[in-house]
């Protein structure tokens, strides 16, 4: 039952995040150029991404990150 619950709250979660975005688009945008211009210069990126969480899904703060450093691949 535990896993079922678990479940629930995480499609519960995933059918937000569209709505949450459309909340904060405006915001969400100048978060992550903040974000990947302090990437990008070397800058300590840990105010940038903490004001980031607050406006931003995850997703658009990996995608933000993979675009200025590209994707990490580890070797196996």
């Amino acid at each position: 039952m535990r896993g079922t619950v678990q479940a629930d709250m995480k499609r519960s979660q995933l059918k937000r995040v569209p709505d949450f975005q459309a909340r904060h688009q405006e915001p969400a945008h100048t978060a992550l150029t903040a974000l990947k211009d302090a990437a990008v210069s070397g800058d300590n990126v840990f105010a940038v991404l903490m004001d980031a969480a607050r406006v931003c899904s995850l997703q658009q703060i990996t995608d933000a990150f993979f675009e200025v450093g590209g994707q990490y691949r580890r070797n196996v």
